[in-house]
């Protein structure tokens, strides 16, 4: 199973600081829930607020459930020491199916 997350921040500085120092622990701590990095990218030309796009992936049917456990877990909130989560705006998981 995949998924497409998209992360809105408030303005590009969050996103930089996010992907910078969090997304870097957030690669450590995904994989021992069971849930593969694939890909992160942020958005260029950003005017207002900025996008950060995970490509991520699990053996298992459920990701949503793995994400669930991670989010409640200890892992998560020592990978987001010193974020102001404020600046996340909107996050949404779209579960994607590869065809070439």
């Amino acid at each position: 199973m995949q998924q497409l997350r998209i992360y809105t921040l408030k303005d590009e500085q969050s996103a930089r600081e996010y992907l910078s120092t969090h997304w870097n622990r957030h690669l450590e701590s995904l994989p021992k829930f069971g849930i593969n990095v694939d890909k992160v990218f942020m958005e260029e030309n950003s005017s207002t607020n900025c996008r950060v796009f995970a490509l991520v992936s699990s053996d298992g049917d459920n990701l949503s459930e793995l994400n669930a456990e991670y989010m409640n877990s200890e892992a998560f909130k020592s990978d987001m020491i010193g974020f102001d989560m404020s600046k996340i705006l909107k996050v949404e998981d779209i579960d994607i199916t590869k065809y070439i």
